[in-house]
């Protein structure tokens, strides 16, 4: 990996991080899991699996100390997210409908694994209040998100103009 490709990987990252520990933590009408859509936008990069996976643990991480989840809930559900991601992304570029269709898809089952384990360990309920809008605001938006920034985000990361253009 590239100097400047790991610069804009850590101020992604660093930015998804405050803005979703500080902005979108206080709305509930447009919440969308900013870290988890970097880690995903990420897969579709050039950059190695091995690399990859230990970003999403690490960023994972990051959101789990400056939250008040358990410590390493997130960090294991954005390694199995970004795991599928990597399996799959030779399916998101065939367009941008897809690439935002595939977002949420791996964001919906980003958020379902951690209402699971949250529950698992006593952070979340399965069935409390607000899940089912969790369940379906937050793909939602992470799709709305994918469909505008992962061409641009894939063509900054990776230096290569041609990326994503959709022919």
């Amino acid at each position: 990996m590239r100097t400047r490709s790991v610069v804009t990987v850590v101020l992604s990252l660093v930015l998804a991080i405050v803005l979703q520990t500080t902005l979108f933590s206080q709305n509930e009408l447009f919440t969308p899991d900013l870290v988890m859509l970097v880690v995903i936008m990420l897969c579709l990069t050039k950059i190695r699996p091995e690399v990859l996976l230990g970003v999403a643990f690490i960023a994972g991480l990051a959101v789990d100390l400056l939250g008040s989840a358990v410590l390493g809930l997130r960090a294991i559900v954005f390694t199995i997210v970004a795991y599928l991601a990597l399996r799959t992304r030779e399916r998101a570029d065939i367009g941008r409908l897809i690439t935002g269709i595939w977002a949420g898809v791996l964001t919906f089952v980003g958020v379902v694994l951690l209402v699971l384990i949250g529950t698992l360990f006593g952070q979340t309920v399965l069935l409390g209040e607000g899940v089912v809008e969790l369940l379906v605001l937050v793909p939602i938006a992470n799709l709305i998100l994918a469909l505008i920034f992962v061409p641009l985000f894939v063509r900054v990361v990776d230096r290569d103009s041609t990326a994503f253009r959709y022919a």
